[in-house]
């Protein structure tokens, strides 16, 4: 990078504008003082806010999913629940596609029975209760995926599983 290259950001907020100008530290410091400043609730906003964090996540699926072209696998998971390992299945399959190395992130009934390696009466016996939890959505094509809910108690249980 030129060393005399200087970012330049031009903000809005309301009634109040303000221009920054220098290297990327200087910018990003000014630019966080100022929004601290126009809009104080912010970092209130952003504790209360859940964004799943897709580095972190996959970070903490390694050793207990794999993605390969057809999916999700799951690895020494044995002892989790059915449920527990239907959500790290579709949790698979949204970190997958979002990394590109999925076409979907959506899984069918057959894929869950697959992955898990429970009887396809267990998973259809088990996706309806995660459906009426929240935390696994149901497509007009029949499949299913993680919802952010469904995302945030998944890294939980990824976290107990680990430690």
């Amino acid at each position: 990078m030129n060393p005399d290259s200087k970012l330049k950001v031009h903000v809005e907020f309301g009634e109040t504008s303000a221009n920054f100008e220098g290297d990327a530290d200087e910018v990003y410091k000014a630019l966080s003082r100022f929004l601290a400043q126009v809009y104080p609730n912010l970092e209130v906003a952003q504790r209360l806010s859940y964004m799943p964090d897709l580095v972190k996540i996959s970070e903490n699926l390694v050793s207990l999913v794999e993605l390969t072209s057809e999916g999700p696998i799951l690895v020494a998971v044995s002892d989790l629940s059915a449920r527990e390992m239907m959500c790290l299945a579709l949790l698979g399959g949204y970190v997958g596609h979002r990394l590109g190395r999925l076409d979907k992130e959506t899984l069918s009934s057959d894929d869950l029975a697959r992955i898990t390696g429970k009887a396809k009466k267990t998973v259809a016996n088990e996706l309806p209760k995660l459906v009426n939890g929240g935390y696994v959505g149901r497509t007009s094509e029949g499949e299913y995926s993680i919802t952010t809910l469904g995302i945030k108690r998944t890294e939980g249980l990824i976290e107990k599983y680990k430690s």
